[in-house]
């Protein structure tokens, strides 16, 4: 072994299914994603497969560490296990956590490690055995994070881990691939939308070469693909990306209940030649000049100006409650988005770093709080009084949160009006939709 790979010991992962850690953590990482965002709809959910069906969980991978804990957060029984670089598990505290939290090492070209393959065959061994104990796989095949709307092609590590089950055992010929897509609104900002779309499961049964035993590479990423392709938001051709995304903004993709009709208009942009992208790009420029873009977000000015989100009436009826739900919280909240712009440069982690130091720290601080709340509420600190004011703050800061998701449709309907109502900007934005709309309409 080389030298690299003696400083580098192999740490393998304990054969589970189930850690208690786990059970614990899965309660705040919920709460987290379901404060941080807001869960627009989960389409397809009746695809997801019992407990009993060994099953590999994939997704599109747009949002660093967040992407995990929205899975997490999704599938609700059975515990969810993941591959994550191996560098960050050779310090002992940090890999017992790991460990507890369902994580496995993978190895990578860069760790240089002279032995990376053979260990790597081992985890998908282990993978394997989990899946046959009744734990599901998470994996993101397209690899690292970026984001962007658009699906990058799928890596060959999720038929290496088939491959090992069913080397293992016969009857992990069932095993089923379950595609999830992920869509955000906006991804790393408080209260934006998040919509999931859950597609059929493959059956890794029906692309088993009966040669070999095995699933060949590419029999199983080309449906893969194209199970992934149908369920999330896939802006092609990527030259055209930046052009097009703020047309599929207005399109509101995660709001949208006819997602085949959304998806047909989404597929006809991989046909744009030349002229109708260079139109389009012109287009979008003029709209920019205009400061359309720098006055409202796409999501909110939408396709028309009748499409302005509708604001509900009771919305400032409500706000003194939710004011009062929130005040004690708001200080720790600006602190974390002050600490998140300050540390964090990469977009990919701002909502990671958001919800999993307000997972971790508000409970502290809303206990913090209520001990002296406690003695001016009642006097003295007594286990009944602490424990009233705690759930005060949580359920507080809920309403405050949910509240808040109406206030900023309001506060983007009323900057969006004041676009459609200016004669500039107004036709600008529509030019830019029209060169859109010409540019695929002989495709239809």
């Amino acid at each position: 072994m080389a030298d690299s790979a003696k400083k580098k010991p192999f740490h393998e992962p304990p054969i589970q299914s189930r850690h208690w850690a786990y059970d614990l953590a899965v309660q705040l990482v919920r709460s987290a994603v379901t404060r941080f965002h807001r869960i627009q709809g989960i389409d397809g959910i009746e695809h997801i497969t019992d407990a009993k069906t060994p099953t590999i969980v994939v997704a599109n991978h747009q949002n660093g560490l967040m992407d995990p804990l929205v899975l997490v957060s999704l599938i609700n029984n059975s515990q969810v296990h993941w591959l994550t670089r191996a560098d960050i598990f050779y310090k002992k505290i940090t890999r017992t956590i790991l460990f507890a939290f369902n994580q496995m090492p993978i190895f990578r070209q860069r760790d240089r490690i002279s032995d990376a393959r053979e260990r790597n065959t081992r985890i998908f061994e282990i993978c394997a055995e989990r899946l046959r104990i009744g734990g599901r796989m998470g994996l993101f095949p397209e690899g690292n994070h970026r984001a962007m709307k658009s699906l990058r092609p799928m890596r060959r590590g999720i038929s290496d881990m088939v491959n090992a089950s069913i080397k293992l055992d016969p009857n992990m010929r069932q095993l089923q691939i379950l595609p999830v897509g992920i869509d955000y609104e906006e991804m790393p900002n408080f209260r934006r939308r998040l919509r999931y779309r859950i597609g059929e499961p493959i059956k890794v049964d029906a692309l088993i070469n009966p040669k070999t035993n095995e699933v060949d590479p590419g029999n199983l990423l080309t449906p893969l693909s194209a199970a992934m392709d149908q369920i999330l938001v896939n802006i092609q051709p990527e030259a055209a990306y930046d052009i097009l995304l703020p047309y599929v903004q207005a399109m509101r993709t995660s709001e949208c209940e006819d997602w085949a009709s959304t998806k047909e208009t989404l597929n006809r942009f991989q046909s744009l030649d030349e002229p109708a992208i260079t139109s389009i790009q012109e287009a979008l420029q003029r709209a920019e000049s205009a400061g359309v873009l720098e006055k409202a977000r796409a999501e909110d000015l939408g396709m028309s100006h009748e499409s302005l989100r509708d604001v509900p009436g009771w919305l400032w009826l409500l706000a003194p409650f939710a004011v009062v739900g929130g005040l004690a919280s708001f200080p720790l909240a600006k602190w974390i988005e002050s600490k998140a712009r300050q540390r964090v440069k990469d977009p990919c982690f701002v909502s990671t770093f958001k919800a999993t130091t307000g997972m971790v720290l508000f409970p502290i601080y809303w206990i913090l709080i209520s001990l002296p709340t406690a003695f001016f509420t009642v006097g003295s600190i007594t286990l009944s009084a602490v424990l009233g004011s705690y759930l005060f703050h949580l359920l507080g800061s809920r309403i405050a949160g949910w509240w808040y998701g109406y206030y900023l449709d309001s506060v983007g309907r009323r900057k969006a009006a004041q676009v459609w109502n200016d004669q500039i900007m107004r036709q600008s934005w529509k030019s830019y939709l029209s060169a859109v709309d010409e540019a695929i309409a002989p495709l239809k």
